[in-house]
């Protein structure tokens, strides 16, 4: 009896860890995170988080976008949504991430950061617990997290960036925009960032200025950081952009056959594109890491 019971448990425990198994497999699928970003402000990093969001969504894709631009927070006001929560509310557990993610068009969800990204430096243990257990939710949920960071290189910025799976880095010809764009790639090479930097230059007035002036910024890379700077595109100078600002619609939905919409539904194409026409974008898997391991590196974050 006492060796048919050993058995049994050995049978149940090898049951048990077969199954775990199996439910580790199917739970392999992360969430990518992709911090976009600026070195100064004013050259559209928050249009393109959002539109680029958008375009995701309407490609299929699972998509959350999180407004971590901590002074200038406006995701909702562009598209004329007044949320009441932020994430504040759920790492003092006054609320939780259903409460206060707020549903945007195409199926895109918005989770208001507001004054809860301050919280993130000066976490407890039982308020980090809590906000790793609520945005870990989201794993394997979602195929992206877009994440709108302010511009510059001020310590909040550079703790999502290095945070982040990938960073796109948004800039404009101007010699202004191009060389504080650089300074922000600068400080998260040498802090020492594992991910891919991937490149947009916005507001260009020909299709040859885009591809002329990427190519200079990604040369610069190479011989100064010893970085590879993916070219991830650029996006023609075009009025209905404002227009879509100022209806508080997103011009990718207000504006579908509009050039700019055009040019940014491309960069989402290739952020997925397994095949590559060009492969100025080649496929990444998806690292470990996800919404959980995101932030938390946010939080984790000391600054040098």
């Amino acid at each position: 009896m006492r060796d048919q019971a050993d058995k049994l448990r050995e049978m149940a425990l090898n049951l048990k860890n077969q199954i775990e198994a199996e439910i580790g497999k199917d739970n392999k699928k992360q969430t990518r995170v992709i911090v976009v970003s600026s070195g100064k402000g004013g050259v559209g990093k928050s249009t393109l988080a959002l539109n680029l969001s958008l375009s995701l969504s309407i490609l299929g894709k699972n998509v959350i976008l999180l407004d971590a631009d901590l002074g200038m927070a406006n995701i909702d006001i562009m598209l004329g949504l007044v949320p009441q929560y932020n994430l504040y509310h759920i790492i003092k557990g006054n609320k939780t991430l259903k409460d206060i993610i707020v549903n945007g068009p195409a199926g895109l969800r918005i989770i208001p950061g507001g004054s809860g990204l301050d919280e993130l430096a000066n976490l407890n243990d039982e308020e980090l617990n809590r906000i790793l257990v609520e945005m870990g939710k989201l794993d394997g949920e979602c195929d992206f997290m877009i994440v709108d960071t302010g511009a510059g290189i001020s310590n909040n910025v550079i703790r999502f960036l290095l945070a982040a799976d990938d960073v796109i880095i948004l800039t404009t010809p101007e010699p202004t925009s191009l060389t504080d764009a650089y300074g922000t790639v600068k400080s998260i090479a040498r802090n020492g960032f594992n991910g891919s930097v991937f490149l947009v230059v916005n507001r260009v007035s020909k299709e040859t200025e885009g591809v002329l002036v990427a190519q200079k910024f990604k040369l610069v890379g190479e011989k100064f950081l010893d970085l590879d700077i993916k070219i991830l595109g650029h996006i023609l100078h075009d009025p209905q952009v404002e227009s879509g600002i100022r209806r508080q619609e997103a011009f990718i939905q207000a504006y579908p056959n509009s050039i700019a919409a055009k040019n940014i539904m491309y960069l989402a194409e290739k952020l997925i594109d397994e095949d590559n026409a060009d492969n100025v974008v080649k496929p990444l898997p998806v690292k470990k890491g996800g919404i959980r391991g995101f932030f938390k590196k946010v939080t984790s974050y000391k600054q040098p």
